[in-house]
């Protein structure tokens, strides 16, 4: 759990937006070449692949409307993220890659039946070297893991509240927290003026802010939280 707090974490790799495609392998490189560690998304596809890919649909980077959960692998796979010569990577092509040169941050994106795609993921993490974390929005994800592999260091991500929820801010958050008991909060830089950030240093919990893309974020973030998740702005080290 370390490197939570020593190495900035480039926000679906080191991308730079049609040039350099957001969870691509060579995003993932050039994060990989800085020293940054990865945070990445992944998703489950129709034949149980485990792909890194943020969208539930292929829209806004392939301009295809398919979604990833209705869609085998090989249906996908040569689809060229925006007009790059870069296609969508399974995580065991970025494990592959990565081979525990920087720390990687591995976000599980909601979905419903809990439990499967859970062990396929494990089940790739099981041999690899490297440190890595994972986490989620979905608190129900995070129960998972402390139940079956509670050896596996797990965030909850906090933010984009729904309009519902925002009046309940803080007995939503409560209530996720002492469900999961984390260890460590991933919280959106829009609250970084809420309560949490003293309540987890009470606890002495680490926090990483998202998405920090500009300077002043960054000074304001690092004035409070133990790290950041970071695109588009060039960072050094912490």
């Amino acid at each position: 759990m370390n490197w939570i707090k020593n190495q900035p974490i480039a926000h679906r790799g080191l991308y730079k937006g049609f040039e350099i495609p957001e969870n691509s392998l060579y995003a993932f490189k050039k994060a990989i070449d800085n020293n940054y560690a990865i945070e990445l998304d992944v998703r489950l596809t129709k034949d149980e692949k485990v792909i890194v890919f943020h969208d539930k649909n292929l829209i806004r980077l392939c301009a295809d409307r398919r979604k990833i959960r209705t869609q085998n692998y090989d249906a996908i796979k040569n689809i060229k993220l925006f007009n790059s010569n870069e296609t969508i990577p399974t995580l065991s092509d970025v494990l592959k890659l990565v081979r525990g040169k920087v720390p990687l941050l591995i976000e599980i994106k909601n979905h419903e039946e809990i439990g499967l795609f859970e062990e396929l993921v494990v089940k790739q993490l099981e041999e690899y070297k490297g440190e890595f974390s994972i986490c989620s929005f979905n608190y129900h994800i995070l129960q998972w893991f402390k139940k079956y592999h509670p050896s596996i260091s797990r965030g909850l991500i906090f933010g984009d509240i729904k309009k519902l929820e925002i009046k309940y801010y803080k007995i939503t958050f409560l209530y996720r927290f002492f469900r999961v008991r984390p260890d460590f909060i991933s919280l959106d830089y829009k609250l970084l003026d809420t309560f949490i950030p003293n309540f987890c240093r009470w606890l002495r919990i680490p926090i990483i802010s998202w998405t920090i893309n500009n300077k002043k974020k960054r000074r304001k973030a690092m004035e409070i939280v133990d790290n950041i998740i970071f695109e588009n702005i060039k960072i050094k080290k912490l």
